[in-house]
């Protein structure tokens, strides 16, 4: 299978990152890596392209975002899920599944 497209990948964004920080605070390189794990590597995000999205979430408050230093480490920003991100995260999941659903009857019509 190739590469899921840019197209894909940036109107999931939104969705996909307000899930990692469900599971917990976490910084830019890490988010990244999360999801590159989850997507067996068929996902090509790098930092720099997640950080205008993590901005725009920011600004709209929806997350967080605060410095911490970890022993014999840089600084890093953390970033954490807002009340009003659980709600949005909540809407786009809704969102997906009726996306989803069509999908799968599209498919089973097809085949």
């Amino acid at each position: 299978m190739k590469n899921i497209s840019k197209e894909l990948m940036g109107a999931s964004a939104i969705p996909i990152i307000l899930s990692v920080l469900q599971s917990g605070d976490s910084y830019g390189y890490e988010i990244v890596q999360k999801v590159k794990d989850l997507g067996k590597d068929k996902i090509q995000w790098n930092e720099p392209s997640i950080y205008p999205v993590l901005k725009k979430l920011e600004s709209s408050g929806m997350i967080k975002s605060y410095w911490k230093v970890l022993e014999g480490e840089r600084p890093r920003k953390y970033y954490t899920l807002l009340a009003d991100g659980k709600e949005q995260l909540k809407q786009n999941m809704a969102e997906w599944d009726i996306v989803y659903a069509i999908f799968g009857k599209l498919k089973t019509e097809l085949s």
